[in-house]
């Protein structure tokens, strides 16, 4: 285990193996935690200064959503992100965000589509600016707008257990060459059907431009695999 994580630090009504967990999923799908890793109880607990128990808890939820395998002999390691999981994680977001499009048509006001505007300027800036740490702030924050207005507490909660895996795809397609770009045409069509309470537009381009963001991930991570390959 290479990275050097930071004590925890244990919010007001928090369970410290909650905590944990929270904080090793977040180092590993922020690529702080690289595949292959190992993860070891007792230097996890030294690090993070806690006992090895709440580690140990953290560990086995973690291998419930097959971020990390337990190899016999070696011990825990930081699991490889696969091209299915990016096709199934990004399928279910196309639909579930599709639907939060649909239900916003049916909702928004000229006040939610001003903001919406405000943070795709910002997206726009930062590309111009090659400012990918705003860019990744402006698009989850256009994002979750739309999911607001939705005001479908549900499907929001269904959306956000995959926040963590959307922003980690989201900056491997915008590193693919001209995807910032048609992301941006994406984002104001998406703005204009939602101006204009056209639902089956907005659902339609929500989702055309999750299935646009899937292919570029997909390249992504095939010429990564092929760099890693020949190092």
């Amino acid at each position: 285990m290479k990275a050097v994580l930071q004590p925890v630090q244990v919010r007001e009504y928090s369970p410290i193996r909650e905590e944990v967990f929270l904080m090793l999923r977040e180092a590993i799908l922020n690529g702080k935690l690289r595949p292959g890793d190992r993860l070891v109880e007792r230097e996890l607990a030294e690090q993070l200064g806690v006992s090895r128990t709440p580690v140990r808890e953290a560990l086995r939820k973690l291998e419930l959503e097959n971020l990390v395998t337990h190899i016999p002999r070696k011990g825990v390691v930081v699991s490889e992100i696969s091209r299915r999981d990016i096709i199934e994680i990004l399928d279910i977001r196309a639909s579930l965000e599709g639907l939060a499009a649909r239900i916003g048509a049916t909702k928004v006001k000229d006040a939610d589509i001003d903001e919406l505007k405000g943070y795709h300027e910002k997206m726009e800036e930062a590309v111009r600016n090659q400012d990918g740490e705003e860019l990744n702030e402006s698009h989850d924050q256009f994002n979750k707008k739309i999911l607001e207005i939705a005001a479908s507490p549900r499907l929001t909660q269904m959306v956000s257990s995959l926040w963590d895996y959307i922003s980690r795809f989201t900056k491997m397609g915008y590193a693919v060459p001209g995807r910032t770009n048609m992301a941006m045409k994406e984002h104001a069509l998406l703005i204009d059907a939602l101006a204009a309470r056209d639902a089956e537009a907005a659902e339609r381009i929500a989702e055309e431009h999750i299935v646009n963001s899937k292919s570029v991930t997909l390249k992504q991570y095939e010429d990564a695999r092929v760099k890693a390959k020949e190092a």
